[in-house]
């Protein structure tokens, strides 16, 4: 009975603990990781890239000459 007991306890020990939700530090450090990025983005080169690429992306996808690739 008592190796019973010892099982029972290791296996509960080993399932995951369930989490109810984050916690503040884990916003924090979200948080902060985007004001990073942002920062990073704005002050070099490659936020004019990623706009200009998003640009494109956009400007395909929206348009309606039929020119583009699949159309027409």
């Amino acid at each position: 009975m008592k190796l019973d007991k010892v099982v029972e306890a290791r296996i509960k020990n080993a399932a995951p603990k369930k989490q109810k939700g984050a916690s503040s530090l884990e916003y924090i450090m979200l948080a902060a990781v985007l004001v990073g990025v942002l920062a990073l983005l704005s002050t070099t080169d490659l936020g004019d890239k990623v706009t200009a690429f998003f640009d494109g992306i956009f400007s395909t996808a929206t348009d309606t000459s039929g020119t583009g690739t699949g159309g027409g």
